[in-house]
């Protein structure tokens, strides 16, 4: 028990205190992977930023049980899909032509932050813990395949991926 609190703690740390440091700069170019418009670009960007203070607000709350915190923290997450904003017809069209596989990881991301926040308000420990390490997982997943130019770190060398 004491271990998962200390890698949890650690764990926590380093979403709170190292990831601000990777986040990209404000007007980065967009990742030619998915050609985005620049109109749709800044859209992503700016809710990237926004879940990015989501994650660590959470991290925050985690340890000190705040679950209002967390529930508003992660519905907050969860209500910032851009799939689901007013968009004009040409990023529309553009979101239509992003890849099956991105256009998943942002859906189960999304639904993720729903089920930590419906954990949080059941005050589960427990799920929250899980929900909020695979809602992590979305991240990583999505960064590591579409996201590598911007974290350079995701890529894989000699094409061998880890696994667990």
């Amino acid at each position: 028990m004491k271990f998962g609190i200390v890698a949890l703690t650690l764990g926590l740390a380093i979403v709170i205190f190292v990831t601000p440091r990777l986040l990209p700069a404000e007007q980065s170019a967009p990742t030619p992977s998915l050609n985005m418009s620049p109109d749709l670009q800044q859209l992503f960007q700016a809710e990237m930023r926004e879940l990015l203070l989501g994650t660590q607000r959470i991290a925050g709350a985690l340890p000190i049980a705040n679950w209002d915190g967390i529930a508003d923290s992660a519905m907050a997450m969860r209500n910032s899909y851009v799939l689901e904003q007013t968009l004009t017809t040409t990023q529309r069209h553009d979101l239509e032509q992003l890849p099956e596989q991105f256009k998943a990881f942002d859906e189960a991301f999304h639904l993720r932050a729903e089920k930590l926040a419906h954990a949080a308000k059941a005050t589960d420990a427990e799920a929250v813990s899980f929900h909020f390490s695979r809602l992590l997982d979305t991240c990583v997943a999505c960064h590591s395949t579409y996201a590598t130019s911007t974290f350079p770190n995701f890529r894989s060398e000699g094409g061998v991926e880890h696994r667990h």
